[in-house]
C-alpha cells in the first residue's frame, strides 16, 4: 500500500513539475512574442471604414476608395445579429474574447473526426487577426491574437465589438462591411434584411469564394439553411419561423457597387490565387495592389456610352473591355456586371476562332482558296446567309470579309468540328459536351462564352498566335517590398502564319467588309462583327464588334434585350469601337502588324482563278498577289506549265513518248485510234520525278494514232490538255 501511494506521489510531482515548466515556457514564449505589441484603436477603427488592401490603377491612383456605408449596429434588426452570432460565435455574450470551452470542444471533435477541421475562433479573436496580424499558422501569432484580444475585450462593449466586425467582414464580390454587401446583393440597406437574407449574408463569410451568392447559390442556400438551423436549436426563432425562411429562395436584387465592381471582384480574386490565402484574409492584409487598369481610360468610354448610346429606345446593355496586346492585361472593362461575366451566344465572331483559324492551321485553305456559296443540305442542317442570297464562287478572304454563312458551315465540315474545338482550346474558349454540331461555326453553342474570354483569344491572334494568361495585376507589395510581380510570359499556341493571315482578312473586314465603318482610321486595324437573332423575327439579341490594332483589342457588345435590326454588329457596336479607338490613339498611332518569316506574297494567275484554280504565275499583267503561309503555297499555273508532250517513233519499234511531270497534277494519256478513244494508265511512273517516258506497246501495225496528254490541278475540277501528236505505228 505504501509502494503504491508513493507511486502515486511521485506522478504527482513529475506531472506537477511538467505543468509548472509547461506554465513557465508558455510565459516565456508569451511574454517573447507579444512584447511590443499592443491594440491599435486608430487600425481598429478605420479597418471597419474602408479595406486595408489598397488598390492602385496603371497610373498609381487608388481605385477602391469610394464610398463605404458603415452601418451602426443599433439599426440592424435581432434576427441579423443572430444570424452572424450563431454561424460564427454562438457564446459571443458569454465569454470574455476567448471561448475556452468552445476550444475543449473543437479539440475533442477533432480527436474523434482525427483531424484539424474545427476551430474555436471567437468573433473578437476574428476581428483582431483581421485588423492587426497575419496569416500566418505560427504559436507566435496566436499568442498575439490572444493578448490584443484581451485587450480588446477592456476596450470596447460587446456591441461596439460586434459593430467594427460587421462592417469589417468580407461578403465576396468585392463587397466589404455589411451595409455595402446588403446594398449589393439585395439592393436595401442591412436595416431592411429579411430572417433568410442575414442568414445568407452570415453564409458568405465563412468562404466568399465558396458559399458565393451570384455564382453557387446552391451551395450558399444550403450553408444559409444550417445557420438557420443553429438559429432554432439555440432558440433564437421558432420552427415555423425556421421553416418559413428555409423555403425561401435566395433572390438577388444586384446593384453596382461604386466602382466597376466585375473589376474589383476580380482583381481580389486574382490576388487571393496568386498569393494563395482566402479572400477574407487578403482583404485584412495590408497589402498594395497594383493593376493594368486605366482609370482615366474607362472614365472616357463611359462619358462616350452616356453621350451617344443611352438613348436608345430597346435599353441594350452596353459593355465594353480593352486589352493591352503586349501584356495581356484588362486596361478597361465598362457595363453591368452581369453583362460581362455571364456567357453569350457569340454569333459570326466565333469563325476566326472555330472555322477559319483550325482550317489555315491544317493546311486545308488560304486566304485565295475558293468555295461554292450555294444552298447545301448537310445531313440536315442547311443553313441561309444573313442576305438570303447565294454568291458563287467566293475566296476565303471574301467569305470572311462578308461574314457569309454556308462557307463558314462547308469549312467546318471539311476541319471537323472536334479538330476545331481543340485549336479553339488552344485560344482558352472551352464549349460543352452538346457543342457538337456544325451549327458552332455560326456561333449557336449550347452554352455560349464571356466577353473576356472573346477579348482574349483575339489578343492572342493580334499577338501573331501567342497566348498570355489573362491577368489584371501587375504587381503586389506590403510595406514598399515587391511581393509579386507579373512577367507576363507568353507561348506560342497557334502558328504565326495562321494568326497572320487571320488578320490579314479581317483588316479587309474594316475596310470593305460588315466592319468598314473603321475604314476611314489611319492606321492597320482589324475587326469583325458579329450579330445574333432571334429565331423566326427579325430582331437580334445580341450583337458585337471586335477590333484590334498592333496594340490593343478592344471588344463592344450590345444585348440583353430584344433590339431592331438595324442594331446589329456592324453599326452600334462597330460605331462604339471607332469612338474607343479615337480615344484610345488621340495623341500616338499604334504600329503595323508585323509580317512573319512564314508568310509569303505570291502571284495567282487571273487567267487560272477564273476557272477557280488557284495557281502562281510569272505573269505580272495578268495577276493579283494574296498571302500564304511558306508550308502551303499554291500550284504552278498552267499557263506557266510544261504541257509539251514529244515522241521518238523508230522504224520497228512502238511509239516512245517524253513528257515533264507536276506532282500538283494527275495525268491521263489519251490514244484515239479510227474506232475509239481510249485512256492509257501509265504503269510504274514516278510522281517524284521531273520527267516520265512512256512506251505504248499496245499498238497494231502500220495503223495510225492520235495521242494527247490530260492534265488536271489536284485542287480543280478543270483539267488542260497537251499538244496532240499523230503518228504511224510499226
Amino acid at each position: 500500500m505504501k509502494k503504491v501511494k508513493k507511486f502515486f506521489k511521485g506522478v504527482f510531482i513529475v506531472c506537477s513539475i511538467t505543468l509548472i515548466l509547461t506554465l513557465a515556457l508558455v510565459s516565456v514564449l508569451y511574454f517573447k512574442f507579444t512584447n511590443g505589441y499592443s491594440l491599435d484603436k486608430n487600425k481598429l477603427e478605420q479597418s471597419s471604414l474602408s479595406s486595408n488592401v489598397t488598390i492602385f490603377d496603371i497610373n498609381g491612383k487608388p481605385i477602391n476608395n469610394g464610398e463605404k456605408h458603415y452601418c451602426k449596429i443599433s439599426s440592424l434588426s435581432q434576427n441579423t445579429i443572430n444570424a452572424f452570432i450563431a454561424a460564427e460565435d454562438k457564446r459571443f455574450y458569454a465569454h470574455h474574447g476567448i471561448d475556452y470551452l468552445g476550444i475543449v470542444r473543437a479539440i475533442s471533435k477533432n480527436i474523434k473526426l482525427k483531424s484539424f477541421k474545427e476551430g474555436a475562433s471567437t468573433i473578437s479573436q476574428q476581428l483582431v487577426k483581421n485588423t492587426h496580424l497575419t496569416n500566418e499558422k505560427t504559436i507566435s501569432r496566436k499568442l498575439r491574437e490572444l493578448k490584443l484580444t484581451k485587450q480588446l475585450e477592456k476596450s470596447y462593449s460587446k456591441n461596439e465589438i460586434l459593430e467594427m466586425y460587421l462592417n469589417n467582414i468580407y461578403f465576396g464580390n468585392g463587397c466589404y462591411g455589411i451595409e455595402n454587401a446588403s446594398r449589393h446583393y439585395f439592393s436595401k440597406p442591412a436595416s431592411k434584411l429579411s430572417l433568410h437574407e442575414s442568414a445568407a449574408l452570415a453564409a458568405t463569410i465563412n468562404a466568399p469564394s465558396i458559399y458565393n451568392l451570384e455564382k453557387n447559390n446552391k451551395k450558399a442556400t444550403e450553408r444559409r439553411n444550417l445557420i438557420l438551423n443553429l438559429m432554432q436549436n439555440q432558440g433564437k426563432i421558432s420552427k415555423k419561423e425556421y421553416e418559413n425562411a428555409k423555403n425561401n429562395n435566395i433572390k438577388l436584387n444586384l446593384t453596382p457597387l461604386s466602382f466597376n465592381d466585375f473589376l474589383l471582384e476580380k482583381i481580389i480574386e486574382e490576388a487571393s490565387n496568386i498569393l494563395k490565402i482566402d479572400e477574407t484574409k487578403l482583404k485584412n492584409s495590408n497589402l498594395e495592389i497594383h493593376t493594368s487598369i486605366n482609370l482615366n481610360l474607362e472614365n472616357e468610354i463611359e462619358k462616350i456610352i452616356k453621350s451617344n448610346f443611352n438613348n436608345i429606345q430597346s435599353k441594350p446593355e452596353i459593355s465594353t473591355i480593352v486589352i493591352n496586346n503586349e501584356t495581356g492585361q484588362i486596361i478597361s472593362a465598362t457595363g453591368n456586371k452581369n453583362s460581362l461575366l455571364l456567357p453569350k451566344q457569340p454569333g459570326s465572331v466565333i469563325k476566326p476562332l472555330l472555322v477559319y483559324g483550325p482550317a489555315l492551321e491544317l493546311n486545308l485553305i488560304s486566304p485565295a482558296s475558293l468555295i461554292l456559296d450555294e444552298k447545301t443540305n448537310f445531313n440536315g442542317y442547311s443553313p441561309d446567309n444573313a442576305d438570303k442570297k447565294s454568291h458563287g464562287w467566293v475566296s476565303v478572304r471574301e467569305s470572311l470579309k462578308n461574314s457569309y454563312n454556308i462557307p463558314a458551315v462547308k469549312i467546318l465540315s471539311e476541319v471537323g468540328v472536334e479538330n476545331a474545338k481543340n485549336f479553339a482550346s488552344k485560344l482558352k474558349l472551352n464549349f460543352e459536351e452538346d457543342d457538337n454540331n456544325l451549327a458552332m461555326a455560326l456561333g449557336a453553342l449550347s452554352k455560349g462564352l464571356t466577353l473576356s474570354k472573346i477579348a482574349t483569344a483575339y489578343s492572342c491572334i493580334a499577338r501573331n498566335g501567342k497566348f498570355i494568361q489573362p491577368s489584371l495585376i501587375t504587381k503586389i507589395t506590403s510595406n514598399n517590398k515587391t511581393i509579386y510581380k507579373n512577367n507576363f510570359r507568353s507561348s506560342q499556341v497557334i502558328s504565326d502564319s495562321t494568326a497572320y493571315m487571320l488578320t490579314d482578312m479581317l483588316k479587309d473586314c474594316a475596310k470593305t467588309g460588315t466592319a468598314k465603318r473603321l475604314n476611314e482610321l489611319p492606321y492597320e486595324v482589324a475587326s469583325k462583327t458579329g450579330t445574333v437573332g432571334i429565331k423566326n423575327s427579325t430582331d437580334n439579341s445580341d450583337c458585337f464588334n471586335v477590333a484590334y490594332t498592333s496594340n490593343h483589342t478592344i471588344l463592344t457588345y450590345f444585348g440583353g434585350t430584344i433590339m431592331p435590326k438595324n442594331i446589329n454588329g456592324a453599326t452600334l457596336p462597330t460605331i462604339l469601337t471607332k469612338q474607343i479607338l479615337n480615344e484610345l490613339y488621340k495623341n500616338e498611332k499604334p504600329q503595323n502588324f508585323v509580317i512573319p518569316n512564314s508568310i509569303t506574297k505570291i502571284r495567282l494567275s487571273k487567267f487560272d482563278y477564273k476557272k477557280n484554280i488557284v495557281a502562281q504565275t510569272n505573269d505580272n499583267t495578268d495577276s493579283f498577289t494574296e498571302i500564304f503561309s511558306v508550308s502551303n503555297k499554291p500550284i504552278q499555273s498552267e499557263t506557266s506549265l510544261n504541257k509539251n508532250l514529244s515522241v521518238f517513233n523508230f522504224s520497228g519499234r512502238k511509239p516512245i513518248f517524253n513528257f515533264e511531270l507536276n506532282k500538283n497534277y494527275d495525268y491521263k494519256f489519251h490514244r484515239i485510234s479510227q474506232n475509239d478513244n481510249e485512256i492509257i494508265y501509265i504503269p510504274n511512273i514516278d510522281k517524284e520525278s521531273k520527267n516520265a517516258k512512256f512506251e505504248d506497246i499496245n499498238t497494231k501495225n502500220n495503223e495510225f494514232y492520235e495521242y494527247y496528254l490530260e492534265i488536271k490541278s489536284k485542287t480543280s475540277p478543270f483539267s488542260t490538255e497537251s499538244n496532240h501528236i499523230k503518228i504511224k505505228s510499226f
